[in-house]
This record gives C-alpha cells, structure tokens and sequence, in this order.
C-alpha cells in the first residue's frame, strides 16, 4: 500500500485508495514475468502449466483493472488527475497483457509447432530474451518503489533507473534483431516471426513501464503543488 508520507499530498479519499491499489498490479506484473523467465528455460509439461498461471493472472488483471476503473470514474476522483488514472491503469494492464501474449507464443512455437531448422538461433534468442526479462523485473521493482515512495529525488532516481534499464533493453533487442536477420536464410518464416515478435514485445514491456514512471511522477507532481 501507498505509505503516509507519500500519501499526505494527496487530499482526495478515492485517489489515495486507487493509487494505493495501483501496487496490486506490480505484485501481478512481477510475479508474471518471473513465471515468463521460467517458461523460456523449461520442458513442454511445465511450459503448459506456466502458460495456465499467466493466463488466470492476465484476467485477474483485467478484472483488477475493470474494478479500478470503476473506481477512477465513479469515485471521489479530482478532474484534473482522472484521465493520468486512467492511463496509469491501462499501462499497468497491459504489462500482463504482454506476458500473456508471450506466453501462448512460446508455448506454440515450442509445443504446437513441430519445427524441423532454427533450434539453434531460438535457444540463443532466448537466453537474451531471458537477459532482456531481467531488466524489465527490475524496471517493475523501480515502478513498485515509486508507489510507495516519498521523496521527489528518490522518485526521480528510480525513474532515472529505469530509463537506464529501458536504454539496455533497447540495446539488447537491436544486437539480436541483427543477428535474426544474418540466419533469417537458415530459419522457417515461423521462426523469424516469432523471434521478432518477441523482441518486440518484450521492448514493449519496459517501455511501459518507463510510461507508468512518467504518469506517477505527473500524478505526484500535480496533488503536490
């Protein structure tokens, strides 16, 4: 939950309450992505049960979201902070909108379709897919610390951790594009489909949460002034 320090510039009941629930989702995104890192290294039966927990937390999100938004429209919400709400939660959903999509294509590239060439470059991209996993953990710890945090410079230095974060990410999805496209003769279009699908959306991932540190640091900014 949002803490007291942080809470005491916000003068609205219903914005503490959805800004204290935000938190919920980072539990969610995290404990996603950790199952997601899991799925990339896993046997078949285990990617099968994996691919099942993400997909009951993707709509125990949805379900999340739908009661937040409720909450954000219907609530004590002040004018001026209700459309950042909004679009704070949106963000916050589709973090585990992402790890369901990668989580029913890694389990159809690697269960429903029988390949017969490009084992080899999918087991190097999914060492850095697990890698660029990583880094988008720690960027959902940093977007966690920032919801229950007080201090503007240490909500800018988390911010600040993430843009790094995002900057590596980047880094890394750019070096194994590149190396999809040099073996792309060797692989079915299957396969290079599914390898830039994932870099992408993987991408997309940290780059959501870089937007939920940009709409919390507004939010604060705004009910702090």
């Amino acid at each position: 939950m949002v803490n007291s320090g942080f809470l005491k510039r916000i003068m609205v009941v219903g914005e503490k309450h959805v800004l204290g629930e935000m938190t919920g989702y980072m539990d969610m995104a995290l404990e996603a992505t950790g199952l997601l890192y899991e799925m990339l290294d896993t046997n078949q039966k285990r990617m099968l049960e994996i691919n099942d927990k993400i997909r009951l937390l993707e709509r125990k999100a949805d379900d999340y979201g739908m009661k937040l938004t409720h909450e954000i429209t219907s609530g004590a919400i002040s004018s001026n902070l209700m459309d950042n709400l909004l679009n704070l939660t949106d963000k916050c959903d589709d973090i585990l909108d992402k790890t369901h999509y990668l989580s029913r294509e890694i389990k159809r590239m690697n269960i429903d379709y029988k390949r017969t060439n490009g084992t080899a470059i999918i087991a190097s991209s999914y060492k850095t897919f697990r890698i660029m996993i990583e880094k988008s953990r720690e960027a959902i710890k940093s977007v966690s610390a920032m919801f229950t945090d007080t201090n503007m410079d240490s909500l800018k230095e988390e911010r600040m951790k993430i843009e790094v974060l995002e900057e590596s990410v980047d880094e890394l999805k750019d070096n194994l594009i590149d190396d999809i496209y040099r073996h792309a003769d060797e692989m079915h279009f299957l396969v290079y489909d599914h390898l830039m699908s994932l870099v992408h959306k993987i991408d997309d991932m940290v780059d959501d949460c870089e937007d939920i540190s940009d709409l919390l640091l507004n939010i604060i900014l705004s009910v702090s002034k």
